[in-house]
């Protein structure tokens, strides 16, 4: 809007008190004519005049008639006693609550507010802007909830992704693809698994916990950005879990060092020096290079010292996921069904040689993209780093590992604990005889 005027700071500050006065005391008409005369006099406000209009439901002459008597006036005028109006409503109507539902949906800035993220002051200020209606905001969250609304943490999604082929995509994995699923599951007798990475850091992780008031819980932490890598799958009816650790190899000076304390001879330790500092994405990767370099017979012969001393936190990548997939065959004679995201990863090359080389034993099913709240697996690591990991400290990275295979045990030992991330789609499953 062109500039009418602008108010100096002082008088800026003390309409932000009186605004505050009017909502404490339900005066909806001042309420209204102080907002208007703060975005009127505010230079940093770029709201049209009808737009101020239409948000505070009143025309544009009235506005010019609210700015005329306030500098005519000045807060005398403002603060009148006829300008007590009748107070806030008790509540809003059923179209009034229809069209808040579609402001809230619409978010904040929409709105006119600066933050992103809705709260309960800014929907109590919204309602009493917009429909005269003032609300005990304990009361207000009741209503929300009866609404159909709920306080709940956002999600990313590109900006790259359309908003509605992302929303069609996912009722589509509920309505078509799922129940697909399940039918060529139970027709092949086939197994269902849930895939996923996870990664835990040796810094730890923080969460909420019962403490003195006053006196908040300290975790010590060796600042080490080193992290333990997994691979994981659940299988939808038994509850089993399936995991891997994601491994590179490598002979560091360190590794030669540890490898002459086991007493390795010299002339082994000379040999191998040949291969330091090499990088192996995998175990098959290095023990091949191994082989060729000292025979199968020593490498056979040194194996599980060699692998020991070798071993490196790895990462997601084609070689080693094949690696994950190679292991969960193993495990199972019937079909298997890999529900997965759509990590970049899963479609490299070697994975999808892999895969169409095993077309009898595995086919892959992908999740709708952005939408890692249909993989129950999702659930299982929280648990495991609320066991595992939340608020402990962790010296050496095997301290960590330790911990994080310590609560894979229990999951291992009990598999309703991993049932009970997938209660909700098994009992889905159950009423339709698909489990």
């Amino acid at each position: 809007m062109k500039r009418i005027l602008s108010f100096s700071q002082v008088i800026l500050k003390r309409l932000e008190k009186e605004k505050d006065k009017a909502y404490r005391d339900g005066n909806i008409h001042r309420y209204r004519v102080i907002q208007a005369l703060l975005w009127i006099g505010n230079e940093e406000c770029h709201f049209s005049l009808a737009e101020m209009a239409d948000y505070l439901n009143v025309t544009v002459r009235t506005l010019y008639n609210w700015l005329k008597g306030f500098i005519t006036g000045g807060f005398d005028w403002l603060l009148r006693p006829w300008f007590k109006g009748r107070g806030a409503s008790s509540k809003l109507n059923n179209r009034q609550k229809k069209e808040l539902y579609k402001m809230i949906e619409a978010g904040p800035e929409k709105n006119g507010f600066d933050s992103g993220i809705w709260n309960a002051a800014m929907i109590m200020e919204l309602i009493l802007a917009k429909f005269g209606v003032k609300y005990n905001p304990r009361y207000l969250s009741k209503l929300l909830k009866k609404m159909g609304l709920s306080y709940q943490k956002a999600k990313f999604i590109s900006d790259k992704v359309d908003e509605e082929e992302y929303r069609k995509a996912r009722e589509k994995w509920i309505d078509e693809t799922w129940p697909q699923i399940l039918e060529k599951a139970k027709r092949n007798n086939s197994i269902i698994l849930f895939g996923d990475e996870v990664s835990f850091a040796m810094w730890g992780s923080l969460a909420r916990t019962w403490a003195p008031r006053g006196k908040q819980p300290v975790v010590k932490t060796k600042g080490c950005r080193k992290g333990l890598k997994m691979f994981g799958a659940i299988e939808f009816k038994s509850g089993r879990l399936h995991f891997m650790e994601s491994l590179a190899y490598s002979l560091t000076p360190k590794s030669l060092k540890q490898l002459k304390e086991e007493d390795v001879p010299e002339e082994l330790l000379t040999q191998l020096k040949k291969l330091k500092n090499e990088k192996y994405k995998t175990k098959e990767e290095y023990l091949q290079a191994l082989t060729e370099l000292l025979g199968e017979q020593e490498t056979n012969n040194n194996r599980s010292v060699l692998l020991k001393h070798a071993e490196t936190a790895g990462r997601f990548n084609g070689e080693t996921y094949v690696e994950f997939l190679k292991q969960i065959l193993q495990t199972s004679s019937s079909p298997i069904i890999l529900v997965e995201d759509g990590a970049p990863y899963h479609g490299s090359q070697v994975v999808k040689e892999f895969v169409e080389s095993h077309s009898e034993q595995i086919s892959i099913e992908r999740l709708p993209t952005f939408s890692p709240d249909y993989n129950p697996i999702e659930r299982l690591w929280k648990k495991t780093k609320k066991e595992a990991t939340h608020c402990k400290y962790f010296e050496t990275f095997e301290k960590l590992r330790e911990s994080v295979v310590k609560a894979f045990g229990k999951f291992l030992n009990d598999a309703t604990k991993v049932i009970g991330v997938m209660k909700k789609l098994r009992s889905e499953a159950e009423a339709v005889n698909m489990l």
